[in-house]
């Protein structure tokens, strides 16, 4: 038996009720997900360490939102100040940091196993569920994809792992983890994936802060900005799942499932990523 680990984070901000205010903030909720070899994972924990060292960059976490409050501080002339989360990076220029997100994206394609996933609701669409139904919607898209990939070899078992969402999140999260393992979907039983979510805090999962690059990345494919588009082509693209070379209801996955988003996601990626 192999297992397999999953590792996923989001990007984004999704309400029920939005303003157009929060609309353009937040024009996407994306969620990102990696499927690997377990047994690769120390090995790919050891190699991000040296990468992050050969970039001379500090070993705290570094997170994607963090490059984007750096360019705005470069863009204004300014540095961040101590109340800003990306401080200890405010002396390191931010395409470096870029580089090396880019980089440790590269790394996946070198395990012998790996497939990305993403769900991604369009915040522009008429959506008007409850948060906790459109996590159910994500959460489901994803595991099923999981569960397709892993019950390829009859005895192995994929452990998801989440990043924590602050309490009361968390526990919705865990929540719809249960009732989907339990009542199951069209799949009916998810036989190869583990029975409890595990949620780890970013900083102490290397997987987990790989999986926000990822998503990160996505974000900026979506908005069009070059620089993601280069990345995700680049070093998302080669890992990202297809079914038949088809990537959009295999690897990038429209949440709510909806003919009209998944056309204006197929003309984007038509464009910037073919």
């Amino acid at each position: 038996m192999a297992i397999k680990f999953a590792f996923s984070d989001e990007c984004g901000h999704y309400a029920q009720f939005r303003t157009e205010k929060q609309n353009r903030v937040h024009p996407f909720y994306i969620r990102s997900l990696f499927l690997m070899d377990g047994d690769e994972y120390k090995k790919l924990c050891q190699d991000f360490a040296v990468l992050k060292q050969d970039y001379q960059l500090p070993e705290k976490e570094i997170k994607w939102a963090h490059i984007w409050t750096l360019r705005t501080h470069h863009q204004k002339g300014t540095k961040p100040n101590e109340k800003d989360d990306c401080y200890f990076l405010k002396d390191i220029d931010y395409h470096r940091i870029i580089d090396f997100v880019e980089n440790a994206l590269l790394l996946l394609q070198n395990l012998k196993f790996c497939k990305t996933v993403f769900t991604i609701t369009n915040n522009q669409s008429n959506a008007k569920f409850s948060e906790k139904d459109l996590f159910k919607m994500h959460i489901t898209s994803l595991l099923q994809r999981v569960q397709f990939e892993v019950q390829i070899n009859s005895e192995d078992l994929a452990v998801i792992f989440f990043d924590p969402l602050g309490e009361n999140k968390s526990k919705i999260l865990r929540e719809i983890y249960f009732d989907i393992q339990g009542n199951g979907d069209f799949i009916q039983n998810y036989t190869h994936i583990k029975d409890s979510l595990n949620l780890e805090f970013s900083h102490h999962s290397i997987g987990i802060q790989l999986a926000d690059f990822l998503s990160g990345v996505m974000a900026g494919t979506l908005k069009g900005y070059e620089r993601s588009i280069q990345i995700f082509n680049n070093a998302v693209r080669p890992t990202l799942r297809n079914y038949q070379n088809k990537i959009l209801g295999a690897g990038i996955c429209e949440v709510p499932t909806n003919s009209t988003q998944r056309q204006k996601m197929r003309e984007h990626f038509k464009k910037h990523c073919p």
